[in-house]
C-alpha cells in the first residue's frame, strides 16, 4: 500500500490498481450477498459465488502495487528501517484502538487480561484482518536484500517469484500424497526443505511479479502497440476463464465440505488469481485519465490513502455488516456494491482528516 511513486511522475494504473484492490477488500469483509447454494440453491446463489471469484485479487494486487513501486526507486536503507518500525507501531496501535472501539460498538467488557490475550491472539472477529500487516512487514523487512538482486539481476526476482509459490505448493502437495499413503504419518519431513515455513509465501511471488512489471511497463506496452496485440481481450477471456474455474472448484469443494469454502482468502496462493493479477494489470495499462478530471481525481485521492482505508474500514464493517445481512432486502450485489462504495468514501474523508491533524497524522 505505498503511496510512493517514481520522482518522473505517478503511475496512474497503479492508483488505479490499489483503488480497485481496496474496494475487492472492503467489498469482501462486508460481503452481505447470498451465496450459499447448497442450503438455498438457485441462479442468484450460483451467480453470486462466481462473482466474488474476482475478490480474491484484492490482497494480491496490494503485493503487487507494493512490489511495482518500491523495486523501481532508490532505496535508502535508513529511512526503509524506519518505515519498517513505523509500519509494526501503527499496526499495533490499531489492533488496540480497534479492540477497544469494537468493545464499545459491542457493548462487551474485557478485563485488561482478557483485553491483552484478545491483542497477542489476534481475535479473528476484531483484529485478524491485521494479518495483512504482518506480511507486509515480513516482505519489508527482507526488501534490501531483495532489491539488492532486483539491481544486479532481473532473473533472481523471477527465481524468487517463482519458487516462493511452488516450493510451498510442492511441499503442500507431497504432504498430502504421502498422508494418503500412510494415514497416521504427520508428513513433516519435507517441511524442512521450505524456506518459506511461517511466511505468506504468495505474497512475495505478487510483490517480486510487480517489481518486475514496473521495470518492464514500458516495454510491455511498446511490443503490444508494435504487434497490435488485442492485450484487452485476451485479458478479459483469461479473467473469464479463470473465474469460472475457481467457481467451479470452489463449488465442487464447498460440496465436499459441505459448507461454503471461503474462495476469496483460500484461493490468493491459487493459480487462477495470479491469472487474474496479471489479466488486471495488463488491464490497466490502457488507463489514461484526464488529467484534473474528477473519476482520476477521486481514483488518486483514493489511491493514496488506501493504508488508512484499511485500518479503518474494519471497525465498520463489524458494526455495520452483521446488521445488513439481517435484512433480506439488503442480500443483493446492487446494495453490497453501494455498501462497499460508501465504507471507501468514509474511510477515506477519516482517513483525510486524520493526516490533517498533527499528532494523529502519524497513525497512518
Amino acid at each position: 500500500m505505498s503511496d510512493d511513486a517514481k520522482k518522473v511522475g505517478r503511475f496512474h494504473n497503479i492508483d488505479l490498481l490499489k483503488t480497485l484492490a481496496i474496494f475487492f477488500v472492503v467489498f469482501y469483509h462486508g460481503l452481505i450477498i447470498k451465496q450459499d447454494f447448497l442450503t438455498a440453491p438457485s441462479f442468484e446463489t450460483y451467480f453470486n459465488f462466481f462473482l466474488i471469484t474476482i475478490l480474491s485479487t484484492g490482497v494480491p494486487l496490494f503485493f503487487f502495487c507494493n512490489g511495482f513501486l518500491l523495486f523501481n526507486k532508490p532505496l535508502n536503507l535508513k529511512k526503509h528501517i524506519f518505515k519498517v518500525v513505523h509500519l509494526v507501531i501503527i499496526t499495533t496501535i490499531w489492533a488496540f484502538l480497534t479492540i477497544a472501539i469494537m468493545m464499545l460498538t459491542d457493548n462487551v467488557r474485557f478485563t485488561p487480561v482478557q483485553f491483552f490475550k484478545a491483542f497477542l491472539d489476534m481475535k479473528q472477529d476484531m483484529i485478524g484482518y491485521l494479518w495483512f500487516m504482518g506480511a507486509l512487514v515480513c516482505i519489508q523487512l527482507l526488501f534490501p536484500i531483495l532489491k539488492g538482486a532486483f539491481d544486479t539481476s532481473k532473473a533472481s526476482i523471477l527465481y524468487m517469484a517463482i519458487i516462493a509459490y511452488i516450493i510451498p505448493l510442492g511441499v503442500m502437495c507431497i504432504e498430502r500424497v504421502c498422508s494418503a499413503i500412510v494415514h497416521d504419518a504427520a508428513g513433516v519431513y519435507f517441511r524442512m526443505f521450505n524456506p518459506f515455513s511461517g511466511l505468506v509465501a504468495y505474497s512475495f511471488t505478487y510483490f517480486c511479479l510487480g517489481g518486475l512489471a514496473g521495470f518492464y511497463q514500458e516495454e510491455i506496452k511498446q511490443k503490444i502497440e508494435e504487434k497490435h496485440i488485442n492485450a484487452k481481450l485476451i485479458a478479459v477471456c483469461a479473467i473469464l476463464v479463470s473465474c469460472v474455474c475457481l467457481a467451479a472448484y470452489g463449488v465442487l469443494k464447498s460440496r465436499k465440505m459441505n459448507a461454503i469454502w471461503d474462495m476469496v482468502f483460500a484461493s490468493y496462493d491459487s493459480i487462477f488469481t495470479i491469472i487474474n493479477v496479471a489479466a488486471i494489470y495488463m488491464l490497466s495499462l490502457s488507463y489514461k485519465p484526464k488529467e484534473g478530471g474528477i473519476s482520476a481525481s477521486i481514483v488518486r485521492i483514493i489511491g493514496m490513502n488506501t493504508l488508512g482505508i484499511y485500518l479503518i474500514h474494519e471497525i465498520f464493517v463489524h458494526m455495520l455488516t452483521k446488521r445488513l445481512v439481517a435484512n433480506p432486502w439488503c442480500t443483493n450485489v446492487a446494495v453490497n456494491l453501494i455498501y462497499a462504495v460508501v465504507l471507501i468514501c468514509v474511510c477515506t474523508a477519516i482517513t483525510w482528516l486524520i493526516k490533517k491533524i498533527p499528532l494523529l497524522k502519524h497513525i497512518l
